[in-house]
């Protein structure tokens, strides 16, 4: 399994934060939670790992 992480230019980060964003209003997560924070950091290391699909992003914390 490859551990380097990929460099996030600005298009990868608005990505992403559509998906926690999302993922948030869904369970009712406020912003500044802790919660919200990690599922940033989980979103963000699954896209790290080469999930670039959103709806399987989302779908990973809709169940």
């Amino acid at each position: 399994m490859n551990s380097e992480k990929i460099t996030l230019e600005p298009s990868d980060l608005e990505f992403l934060q559509s998906v926690v964003d999302s993922i948030r209003q869904t369970k009712g997560i406020e912003i500044r939670s802790s919660d919200a924070s990690q599922i940033a950091a989980q979103i963000i290391e699954l896209y790290q790992s080469g999930v670039r699909d959103p709806d399987e992003l989302t779908q990973r914390f809709n169940m």
